[in-house]
């Protein structure tokens, strides 16, 4: 990183509490990845979720992409950390804050594969008829890469017919860190998934935007999670609750509503968090994050 000595020394201070990162501009993100570097950056929407991972061969995957009503928020971010290309786009619900943007993703990026729950096979059929790239279906129990040093293990995958259809429970690993990413709120699911797993994660993202419905004591005890990561629904507040419960646990809980998008950039053994908004709605001075 190389930073004029006056400016490292005015933003020291800044730079202790966001982590550390390359350098930040107001509207572009640099995160200067290493070959065997990942970055999952959770994005901002204000209302859907969307999860970028990047890796350091210029790797995009695109984790659902929010709700219709986010496009251009979604579009903003992918410029900001300079997607022109989306490797595998990778849906987990069929739900609305889930897949609002898809046809919208395709027509306007190249994307080499698509990736979708087994169960929804047929509810995006139309969509696949017209897509020229791969298409991957996935279940409980696969294994598969999204590139050389990042593998994804489907945990679970809701079967039965209903707005939680194809909800997915699955772990995103890169060396020793895991990353449990759920995209349905089910007590029972849950349960099941205490029982049958060890989910020790280093992050874990929240599901279904914090509802009620999800999120139990147990779950926490067992994944015993660092960060938390939750998405903002709309005009929908997380539970208190589920803020709570993640609360007494001492885990470091980043809502996107309040503090923008999350990029948590993955070391060899270690990693940083950082929260950038875009420039329109930046709260630092831009003399802090645009450096010349």
């Amino acid at each position: 990183m190389q930073l004029y000595r006056p400016v490292l020394c005015s933003l020291i201070v800044l730079f202790i509490f966001l982590s550390t990162i390359s350098y930040v501009h107001a509207d572009k993100v640099e995160l200067n990845l290493g070959q065997n570097e990942v970055a999952y950056t959770f994005f901002d929407l204000s209302h859907g979720e969307a999860t970028l991972l990047q890796g350091g061969m210029n790797q995009s995957v695109l984790i659902n992409t929010g709700h219709s009503n986010s496009q251009e928020e979604l579009e903003d971010r992918l410029r900001m950390y300079h997607v022109d290309t989306i490797d595998t786009l990778m849906i987990t619900s069929k739900q609305a804050e889930y897949i609002g943007n898809i046809s919208w993703i395709l027509k306007n990026y190249p994307v080499k594969r698509i990736v979708i729950p087994a169960s929804l096979e047929k509810k995006f059929a139309p969509l696949l008829k017209k897509y020229s790239g791969d298409v991957s279906l996935y279940k409980k129990g696969d294994t598969f890469s999204l590139f050389d040093n990042i593998h994804i293990d489907i945990l679970y995958v809701e079967e039965l017919k209903g707005i939680d259809e194809g909800g997915s429970a699955f772990f995103i690993t890169h060396r020793s860190n895991k990353l449990l990413y759920l995209s349905v709120a089910n007590f029972n699911v849950e349960e099941e998934l205490v029982k049958e797993y060890d989910l020790k994660s280093t992050v874990f993202k929240v599901p279904d935007f914090g509802s009620d419905q999800g999120t139990s004591e147990d779950l926490l005890k067992e994944v015993d999670p660092q960060v938390a990561v939750i998405f903002k629904n709309g005009e929908d507040a997380p539970s208190n609750f589920v803020l709570e419960r993640l609360e007494e646990t001492w885990i470091d809980v980043y809502q996107t509503a309040r503090i923008g998008s999350v990029t948590i950039k993955c070391m060899e053994e270690d990693y940083e968090v950082i929260t950038v908004r875009a420039s329109e709605n930046n709260s630092l001075p831009k003399s802090w994050l645009t450096f010349n």
